[in-house]
């Protein structure tokens, strides 16, 4: 057989690659990993006393519109980290908006009150058990993106991780808001910032370690 002949053949056995496949099932993977998390939460922890009136409220929407923003942005850099050429260190930065925007609400906050009331914004009543909760509730997601990313061709190994924790830590700053009675900016921004900080460092090194081809 000549080179010309095995080259048609091979090419004529070829299928179309769906390449929204990896971006279909990171979302569906990500959607059910949310579920699994908030029910885990709604479990162990049960939902704030006062949900029913306070879930509208701007404290608890920021919460979510946090977590909502840094996963709705680190699950997409997410995918793309997962094909080889998509280069999605470039868009990372993006992940800052909202973070910086629930900073500046909270540095407001701070210079609108009294120094002596300082402490109470930032430490609230429970500051240890978000410092836990956020992380801990995060390795639901977090497992679920690391077997789906081996599945993928990740050339960047702390990136993806990166990413991925990002992407966990929001999913999960979501479902932990429908407990967490503490509703200060600076409480947010210190706190729930901490357990992202924490998730995304935690995906950076593991993620490599797995990743390996």
């Amino acid at each position: 057989m000549q080179t010309e002949q095995l080259i048609s053949l091979m090419v004529a056995s070829q299928r179309p690659v769906d390449t929204a496949r990896l971006g279909r099932a990171t979302w569906l993977a990500a959607l059910c990993a949310f579920a699994v998390t908030v029910g885990l939460v709604l479990i162990t922890l049960g939902p704030r006393h006062d949900l029913g009136r306070a879930w509208l409220s701007v404290p608890v929407l920021a919460k979510m519109l946090l977590g909502a923003g840094v996963a709705a942005i680190a699950l997409p850099l997410f995918q793309r980290s997962l094909r080889p050429g998509q280069e999605p260190a470039r868009q990372l930065p993006w992940v800052l908006a909202p973070i910086l925007l629930v900073a500046g609400w909270a540095a407001l906050t701070l210079a609108q009150a009294p120094s002596e009331q300082w402490s109470a914004l930032i430490f609230g009543h429970y500051w240890r058990a978000c410092l836990v909760a956020v992380p801990l509730y995060a390795m639901v997601p977090f497992l679920v993106l690391l077997v789906l990313a081996r599945r993928g061709a990740a050339v960047d190994g702390p990136l993806t991780g990166a990413c991925a924790g990002l992407a966990s830590a929001g999913l999960a700053i979501i479902a932990y808001s429908l407990h967490c009675p503490d509703d200060t900016a600076p409480f947010l921004a210190t706190w729930y910032m901490i357990g992202i900080a924490l998730v995304t460092s935690a995906g950076a090194l593991v993620f490599p370690r797995f990743l390996r081809w």
